[in-house]
């Protein structure tokens, strides 16, 4: 007999501070087993046996770990308490039951499509070191339009918008100077389409377009070509786009 027993831990009021406070402190444990499970190819395993116990997943995967499903089960426990995937329990003839898996409407789009394709490359991309590296940013004081400090990588977030294109030029020269050989400037910004899009993002976009022009001289939301055109201008060899991020 299968009982869900998960899932309906949203409905649970957190009776204290604490238990939330708890959740922010261990919350990065989530992003660290979502990724080992891709890896792992777990949910690739569940999709193609429909529902599977812990013991069940380890068998497909080429270890020798005697505790392989037990760890097995307090990560996959883990993603069920986040709706990732569907736990139920079945009972055993001895009176004692056994938790089986299922994917939900969220970790489909964690397996592998048949052209080999998932949001998984871009969960391993957020928690790759040079991702993760740029958290440990260094504040430096002084004024980028004058002198950049040398560092190894710039990071800019919501900063060219609000200037127009020869600040950003000045600014961009004085960040490429202090880049070493194989230096990176990285830039987080909206980005325009050439041609106005229908999409939340879009309007989004076009709407905070508005509000630079109206708030900061020269400010702009821009498209691919008029970044181009500030890097070339800046001495950098070109621009690549990593990711497209949207919070709309």
């Amino acid at each position: 007999m299968i009982k869900p027993i998960m899932g309906c831990l949203a409905e649970e009021k957190q009776s204290s501070h604490e238990d939330g406070d708890a959740e922010l402190v261990t919350l990065s444990v989530l992003p660290m087993v979502m990724q080992t499970s891709i890896e792992l190819g777990l949910f690739d395993i569940i999709a193609k046996l429909g529902q599977a116990s812990a013991s069940e997943i380890a068998s497909h995967l080429p270890t020798n770990n005697p505790d392989a499903t037990f760890m097995l089960d307090r990560m996959l426990y883990l993603l069920s308490t986040h709706s990732v995937l569907i736990c139920s329990a079945v009972d055993g003839d001895d009176g004692s039951f056994r938790r089986v898996y299922s994917k939900t409407p969220v970790s489909k789009y964690f397996v592998s499509n048949q052209d080999g394709v998932s949001f998984g490359p871009l969960l391993a991309l957020i928690q790759d070191k040079v991702f993760m590296d740029s958290w440990s940013v260094e504040n430096v004081g002084g004024d980028m339009f004058l002198k950049c400090s040398p560092r190894r990588c710039h990071f800019y977030e919501g900063i060219l918008h609000g200037w127009s294109d020869d600040h950003c030029l000045k600014l961009l020269v004085n960040c490429y100077k202090a880049l070493p050989e194989h230096g990176k400037a990285i830039v987080v910004e909206g980005v325009l389409p050439e041609i106005p899009e229908k999409g939340a993002a879009v309007k989004a976009i076009s709407q905070t377009d508005l509000v630079m022009m109206t708030q900061h001289l020269g400010g702009k939301e821009r498209t691919r070509k008029e970044f181009l055109y500030l890097a070339i201008g800046a001495g950098f060899a070109g621009t690549r786009y990593e990711c497209n991020v949207s919070c709309y």
